[in-house]
């Protein structure tokens, strides 16, 4: 709920709005009750007549200072009549009352709609006091949909017009003054003209004594002594004009007064915030606007929370709950649906539209049985014409058809075969890498085994140690050469790839055996978790050299003394997963640089050649990186 209570905080002067929007009515005020029975005594006409419906919108403009649901009611009954009627002046004042009833419902875009249908019909009709009012409707509703620009237009027309009425019409004049007081009151560059405005406006009004006018401007003229260090004076004078409101019997006017006092706190004047929100907003509810009052309702409740008055708290989260149930606010459940009275009278619009357009068409396809027997001649050779223009269309068609078709396969074809050339010059590529370099280091050290041996002195025991060294070292390169015959044979053309259950511990214990001595010489700790039962589905001898690789990655770059973590790990879809864990310092970030280069690394040679191996295994292999110093490399394979 307070979600959407702060959703409307951009509300907190619409209530303006409103009550500018009921001026632009311009039906004279006079003490409601006296009003509402000469009206209702009117009622007695016959009720097809157009004093009847006059009467009507004359009640549907007074009730919008007294009850919104009533006075909506009221310009149904005047909009139905006058179109009954074709009373068209009627129907336009009962738009312009539908509009204020929609705008104070906070329903801007379908305001807009009634406002410019009721401009058009005052245009029609030739009043320009009329279309004045009309005007300012629609500067409201699109000042308070943010349209700033296209508000500015209709305002200022507004304005201009008004301006030229004859004197005897000028209360329309008064009303635009009051909306220029409003739209810049609180610019302090315009002072000068704004009291000019409520000085006009007020001069104005004298000539109607029962306008609702300068309840507004001489709330507006009140912060004049808050400005001035009269903030209490200023205060007292806003109730007052409340209470006289209340007195001729507005209800919505003395619930703008209240609100008037939001805005004293800018000025530096802080009154009893409490005392005129309880007011505002339970008049509010009376007059059927509790859209417009909602941030004031908020305002309450945290008032009394700060200062923990349960009977309060207790009332007013009631109010937000009842809220928060109902329908845009409404606040009983037998109040008007006019979202559902604006769909349904769409709805009857759209039928009424859709059975002239019937009768027209009815009238259309006569015309056009009439027409389509002196065509059907022209039609007939026209058709023929046409069928040899495109069987010769369709005849070259094909033919440019087959010839796309062709040269799209025999780009097809050269793409293959540049791809069958890039693969090739990566194969060749990596082969050499791994010719140049594993078997560079072994044949090193063969050749630097076999220098010690040539010199003389060398006892019996230290020669039979250097022979087994050179054996170790041979065997060393025959295993590297035959790991590269198994990659070359991975990547002939014949190769069919056969999955067999393999046993995960079982081949990483094997692959642990080709690194023990740098283990030792690094003096590592090996903690192998993977459980003995483990099994996945792959190629025995490519998964074998798949586990040499990277545990050869991994003590490579190991810091000397370090743990060496293999895990099993989390994995789902009957997959499972292989973590071995290294730390290798703070160098981490370079590592990952140089095992994805392999053209110029040899660890990141083998990873490319695991890489490939995973791939033909329809598995995957990554790395990645914890704390800026623990490398993992993992791979997944089916079960």
């Amino acid at each position: 709920m307070w979600q959407k209570i702060n959703a409307y905080s951009c509300l907190r002067y619409i209530h303006i709005v409103a009550w500018c929007c009921v001026l632009c009515l311009a039906i004279p005020a006079r003490a409601q009750r006296t009003q509402l029975a000469v009206l209702q005594a009117e009622l007695v006409q016959p009720r097809d007549s157009i004093a009847y419906c006059n009467t009507l919108g004359k009640l549907a403009a007074l009730y919008q200072m007294i009850n919104l649901d009533t006075s909506f009611m009221y310009a149904i009954q005047e909009k139905e009549l006058a179109g009954r009627l074709r009373y068209r002046r009627g129907v336009a004042d009962a738009y312009d009352v539908i509009c204020f009833n929609y705008a104070v419902k906070t329903d801007f875009d379908i305001a807009i709609l009634y406002a410019h249908q009721a401009l058009q019909l005052h245009l029609a009709q030739g009043d320009s006091a009329r279309v004045c009012k009309s005007l300012s409707n629609i500067y409201l509703c699109y000042k308070n949909t943010g349209r700033q620009a296209e508000a500015d237009n209709y305002f200022f027309e507004a304005l201009h017009m008004a301006s030229r009425l004859p004197p005897d019409r000028d209360s329309t004049y008064s009303i635009l003054l009051t909306n220029y007081v409003w739209r810049y009151y609180q610019d302090d560059s315009r002072r000068d003209s704004v009291q000019w405005a409520i000085r006009e406006g007020l001069r104005i009004s004298r000539k109607y004594p029962r306008s609702r006018i300068p309840f507004y401007l001489h709330a507006f003229d009140a912060e004049n002594l808050v400005r001035q260090g009269h903030g209490r004076a200023a205060e007292e004078r806003i109730y007052r004009l409340a209470d006289q409101a209340l007195a001729v019997g507005l209800p919505y006017v003395a619930k703008d007064m209240y609100n008037r006092l939001d805005d004293y706190p800018r000025l530096g004047y802080y009154p009893d915030s409490a005392r005129y929100r309880e007011r505002s907003y339970e008049l509010a509810r009376a007059t059927g606007c509790i859209e417009l009052n909602l941030p004031a309702l908020a305002a309450i409740y945290d008032f009394y929370d700060q200062r923990k008055d349960a009977a309060k708290l207790d009332y007013y989260s009631s109010e937000i709950m009842r809220l928060a149930a109902q329908q845009r606010y409404h606040q009983q459940a037998g109040n008007v649906n006019y979202i559902d009275y604006f769909l349904k009278e769409r709805a009857r619009h759209t039928l009424s539209m859709q059975n002239r357009l019937q009768q027209q068409e009815l009238m259309e396809k006569m015309a056009t049985q009439r027409r389509n027997k002196l065509m059907v001649a022209g039609l007939f050779t026209i058709t023929l014409l046409l069928i040899a223009l495109l069987f010769s269309r369709y005849w070259h068609y094909r033919l440019s058809r087959q010839q796309e078709l062709a040269l799209s396969r025999r780009y097809a074809d050269i793409s293959l075969q540049n791809t069958a050339l890039r693969a090739n010059d990566e194969f060749k590529n990596k082969l050499l890498s791994i010719i140049a370099n594993d078997f560079k280091a072994p044949l090193l050290y063969i050749i630097e085994v076999a220098a010690r041996l040539n010199k003389k002195g060398v006892d019996r025991a230290t020669m039979a140690g250097l022979l087994r060294e050179i054996a170790d070292a041979s065997g060393r390169t025959l295993v590297v050469f035959d790991n590269i015959l198994k990659w070359i044979r991975l990547q002939l053309a014949g190769f069919v790839y056969t999955p067999v259950p393999c046993k995960l511990r079982r081949l990483v214990d094997t692959a642990l055996t080709t690194v023990q001595n740098t283990v030792t010489e690094k003096e590592l700790v090996v903690l192998n978790h993977l459980g003995m039962a483990t099994k996945v589905m792959a190629d025995e001898e490519m998964l074998k050299l798949v586990n040499i690789q990277l545990l050869q990655i991994a003590t490579h770059y190991a810091v000397r003394g370090s743990l060496l973590l293999i895990v099993p790990w989390e994995q789902e879809d009957a997959h499972s997963s292989v973590g071995i864990i290294v730390d290798t310092g703070k160098q981490l970030k370079v590592i990952l640089k140089e095992l994805s280069d392999w053209q110029q690394n040899t660890y990141a040679l083998g990873y490319a050649i695991s890489r490939d191996f995973m791939d033909k295994m329809e598995g995957a292999i990554s790395t990645g990186e914890s704390e800026e110093r623990y490398l993992t490399l993992r791979y997944v394979l089916k079960q």
